[in-house]
């Protein structure tokens, strides 16, 4: 075998075992070829294919491919699925602090009775959803939702049977026979409450059953809303049913509210002309209630019950308490 030849089966065995590339073998073979031409004229080997597949040698690993599904890109946002609760980052100190003073006030109003608790609870979170980043779908949601329920609310109010503004007697129905009652108590217990509040004619009257609640007490309590201007409350034993303090509370923009109290005496001193009287000369000091100045309180008693007029912000509160709860 010729010199040239047996140097290219050197190289092609180096290719083979790894030691050279395919690349590096051609360089080297072309230039054998050129040495070998020039010096005895013989015919030029056959090179090897260049298009042969380049083995794997140390050091000349290749990079795997990647694969198709390692390939994909960041998945989207889902629209449906909220983000966790962060603040906003274009917030102001100044809005902050005005959502957070109208919230506390819609939950004193709430506390006071002048909105119900539904409407001010719902209002105070729908504000604080506006402070976090990308919840706006869930203000949006919910600002319908408490809208079309207080709708609802307010269309089904509008069927209930209106009454003719009761005129006030200077006099007091005929006396019936009175229940039996507990000493310190209001004399009067809860299965009796509807009937002597509706004694007189007229708004506000009781058409549904009263709202009963347990507390940790010595006394649980009742509550009757009359629609967003007006309640009643009273605490009671839960043992007897005995009646040991009341309370009526109403906006003076309201014409039921200045009778509020002629129910309260129907209630506790159901026959006594001296209950009436001494609401106009104790508790407003024979002054019309219209000409009051707010804020206003008096206290007075009438037997052994106490009363309290309390006039502030337009709002009247008439309390009433047996000697054990006073």
């Amino acid at each position: 075998m010729e010199p040239g030849n047996d140097q290219l089966g050197v190289l092609h065995r180096l290719q083979s075992e790894g030691q050279i590339t395919a690349t590096e073998y051609a360089h080297l073979a072309a230039g054998l070829t050129a040495s070998t031409a020039s010096s005895e004229e013989s015919p030029k080997p056959h090179e090897p294919e260049l298009d042969e597949p380049e083995p794997e040698g140390p050091g000349h690993e290749l990079a795997p491919e990647p694969d198709d599904g390692e390939m994909s890109a960041e998945p989207s946002a889902d629209p449906l699925v909220l983000p966790p609760p962060r603040l906003r980052r274009d917030l102001s100190g100044t809005y902050i602090a005005l959502i957070a003073v109208t919230s506390i006030g819609l939950i004193a109003a709430g506390a006071t009775g002048m909105l119900s608790w539904f409407i001010a609870l719902s209002a105070a979170t729908l504000l604080g959803t506006t402070l976090i980043e990308g919840w706006r779908p869930v203000t949006v949601a919910g600002t319908v939702l408490v809208f079309v329920i207080v709708l609802v609310g307010f269309v089904a109010s509008l069927g209930e049977p209106s009454v003719p503004q009761p005129v006030v007697a200077a006099t007091i129905p005929p006396p019936q026979e009175p229940s039996q009652d507990i000493p310190g108590s209001l004399g009067i217990h809860m299965d009796e409450v509807t009937d002597a509040w509706n004694t007189l004619e007229g708004d506000p009257r009781i058409t549904k059953g009263l709202t009963r609640n347990n507390e940790t007490g010595e006394y649980d309590t009742f509550i009757y809303r009359f629609g967003e201007w007006g309640r009643l409350a009273g605490a009671y034993d839960p043992d007897t049913d005995a009646l040991y303090a009341l309370l009526a509370t109403g906006w003076l923009t309201e014409a039921p509210t200045a009778q509020l109290y002629l129910r309260l005496c129907f209630m506790v001193a159901p026959y006594s002309q001296e209950c009436v009287d001494s609401y106009l000369a104790e508790g407003l000091g024979d002054v019309p209630l219209t000409d009051i100045e707010s804020p206003y309180r008096s206290e007075w008693k009438v037997a052994d019950h106490t009363w309290r007029l309390d006039i502030e912000e337009n709002l009247l509160t008439i309390r009433v308490f047996g000697s054990d709860a006073d």
